[in-house]
């Protein structure tokens, strides 16, 4: 099997080349040789949107505002604060609640209003046309509470932008979400689940049974 860490850090790249194939305001997927991400002009301040998860040792000429990799380039300044785990956790057979798929856009706009950032990722999510991403969402009382997407590469499911709503937290929402969501994937032949984790998502995707397998490290030009 392929290393979870390498899946983990793939599909983060490849979500990041999502948002650029969507053009919006001039966005543009970047792929050169061990490079792979988005270039979001109007999104320039945003280390996870305007972004490039790079190999070690990759040209970096060009790049966008961020650079992920697991060591820090040569010239590039360490933005220390944000650095990311990378968690990974092989799938197992099992029952789990049933979820939604809400619109990209319901998506979109619940992670920017989560995260208190407007018309971010937002425009960026509800443009995405790939057959390899679904949507997840929970409802309480008729509204969208907790969402997320996926995007299955090869055998595995890569979770990105998970969002509850401030109104929702402190309800177990996003992990009855991700059982769902890893549930339905297993059924579908998926072996492992992978993702990028947060300060205040990682002790719910550590109880869920994810465990850390690499760091991602962003920096950016001096």
């Amino acid at each position: 099997m392929q290393d979870l860490a390498q899946r983990s850090i793939t599909g983060f790249a490849e979500t990041l080349a999502c948002l650029g194939r969507t053009g919006v305001g001039g966005a543009a997927e970047v792929r050169t040789p061990g490079v792979v991400g988005a270039r979001v002009p109007w999104a320039a301040d945003n280390h996870w949107v305007d972004a490039v998860v790079a190999e070690d040792g990759a040209s970096l000429v060009d790049v966008p505002h961020c650079v992920w990799s697991v060591g820090v380039p040569d010239g590039r300044t360490e933005l220390t604060e944000i650095a990311m785990p990378c968690m990974g956790l092989v799938l197992e057979d099992g029952a789990a609640p049933a979820v939604e798929s809400p619109p990209l856009d319901v998506v979109g706009a619940l992670n920017d209003r989560a995260y208190g950032q407007e018309e971010r990722l937002g425009p960026l999510i509800a443009a995405i046309d790939d057959s390899r991403v679904r949507t997840h969402g929970l409802r309480v009382d008729g509204e969208w509470a907790c969402v997320a997407v996926t995007l299955r590469v090869d055998d595995d499911v890569s979770v990105q932008y998970v969002a509850t709503d401030a109104r929702f937290r402190r309800r177990g929402l996003a992990a009855r979400l991700l059982t769902g969501a890893l549930a339905e994937a297993r059924a579908d032949g998926i072996v492992t689940a992978t993702l990028q984790a947060s300060p205040d998502g990682y002790g719910v995707y550590e109880r869920l049974g994810f465990r850390t397998v690499a760091t991602l490290r962003a920096s950016i030009a001096r």
